[in-house]
């Protein structure tokens, strides 16, 4: 059909998951990335930028539509949404950046709406900094797309065309450069890999409230530059720079784990992706472009420090020897053929009925912008935050942006209370600067 742009199959996982979160009452895989500025931008440039991504970027304005059992993005033109909102007097910025971060992500009318605008910009506007948030359905692209995104609204109209590279996403491209036999090979051996990871029933931080109305929160927490240095100097010394996910995953296990589960099964399972795209490259926006692994270890070895992370570095290169990371494309390419209801059931259960997540979690690596300044205001820092099912009702996002690391808690009330939170808060910061 004229206009339609199926999703790759790391998109319909998302939807997949999108579903889910709607199912338990929640608006759905909305996720926000925003930058803390220390001024006002250029309002005129921002609203020029935004016209110009518009026009490049034609799903960025569409509509999610299913087409026989297809589901893609139904292309009509239009805007991408542009809000202001103004610090109300006796508010001080962080507090109102908080709680209109949190507002945006649960509102009820847009988000709610079948026609909703998939993405949407905000100014946050008080006193002594702006906060421009994007708010986007997961589905249309992951938190690369969005900074390679801002890089484009930032640049000057002569500079915007390295990013529109016009190709099929990363995900088809890899599947369509394998012969069918290598693709059930993959299959298999990811299909294998999922019934040992469901050998081990994971454990979870909170006991799934049945009854009354969630809501998410968002923690955000920024580590000086000094904390950060000692920790990535931890990193080298424990994982090495390739392993960074592994040193973040093994200190969440490790939190997780002095805090004792609230559903205890035999160990931790935390997925884990990886970005497709070479290097720094500023193509593709749209999309995800990911691939997911695992991460699994007992209660016995998550209590040793010394043996999670030679446990976790060694099932890592196990998986890659196996090319695990590319066994679960195959998988998510057949999913696209499923009910999402089915597919959500293999995604998310074990064998037991369990879920298979202990926890979400997200590396977003280290974030560096095209330009010091958003269009005339200096950029202070990052934000990040995103829904997710209940169970596990909690997700942490990983970055670093300035020499500093900043996490991202995110939890469902009132599945994991305010008070939980500080705890694992504390029990993750000091495994993060631990030696």
């Amino acid at each position: 059909m004229k206009g339609f742009a199926p999703l790759n199959p790391s998109d319909h996982v998302l939807l997949v998951m999108d579903r889910e979160i709607r199912r338990e009452g929640l608006p759905g895989a909305w996720c926000a990335f925003a930058l803390e500025l220390g001024g006002r931008p250029d309002e005129a440039a921002l609203s020029g930028g935004l016209d110009a991504a518009a026009a490049a970027f034609p799903t960025l304005t569409a509509r999610l539509r299913q087409r026989g059992r297809r589901f893609g993005w139904q292309r009509g033109g239009g805007t991408i949404p542009l809000v202001r909102h103004t610090c109300p007097p006796g508010l001080d910025a962080a507090g109102f950046w908080q709680k209109r971060l949190e507002a945006l992500m649960h509102d009820p009318g847009e988000a709610a709406a079948d026609d909703a605008s998939p993405l949407s910009f905000h100014l946050l506007y008080a006193e002594d900094g702006t906060l421009l948030l994007a708010r986007w359905l997961h589905p249309l692209m992951d938190a690369g797309g969005v900074k390679r995104l801002f890089d484009f609204i930032m640049s000057p109209p002569e500079e915007r065309g390295r990013y529109l590279e016009d190709a099929p996403s990363l995900v088809d491209r890899r599947l369509g450069s394998w012969s069918w036999g290598r693709r059930l090979t993959l299959m298999w051996r990811g299909k294998r890999h999922n019934d040992r990871i469901d050998r081990i029933e994971s454990s979870h931080p909170a006991t799934t409230v049945e009854r009354g109305r969630r809501s998410l929160r968002i923690r955000q927490l920024i580590l000086d530059p000094e904390q950060t240095a000692r920790i990535l100097s931890n990193l080298r010394r424990r994982v090495g720079l390739g392993g960074q996910s592994l040193y973040f995953i093994a200190c969440l296990m490790r939190a997780l784990e002095q805090i004792k589960p609230a559903s205890r099964g035999a160990g931790w399972c935390i997925p884990y992706a990886f970005d497709l795209r070479p290097g720094n490259a500023p193509v593709p926006v749209t999309g995800n472009q990911v691939g997911v692994l695992f991460a699994q270890a007992s209660h016995a070895v998550a209590r040793d420090r010394d043996a999670l992370f030679q446990h976790l570095k060694t099932q890592h290169a196990e998986a890659i020897r196996q090319e695990l990371d590319m066994a679960y494309l195959p998988l998510m390419w057949l999913g696209r053929w499923l009910s999402l209801s089915k597919y959500a059931r293999i995604l998310r259960r074990q064998k037991t009925g369990g879920e298979r997540s202990s926890a979400w979690f997200s590396d977003i690596g280290e974030i560096r912008f095209s330009r010091p300044d958003f269009l005339g205001a200096s950029i202070v820092g990052v934000r990040h935050g995103c829904f997710v099912t209940s169970p596990p009702s909690l997700a942490v996002l990983f970055s670093r942006f300035g020499g500093r690391l900043s996490l991202s808690i995110n939890h469902l009330l009132p599945d994991l209370p305010a008070e939980w939170i500080e705890r694992f808060q504390t029990h993750l910061v000091s495994e993060l600067l631990a030696d």
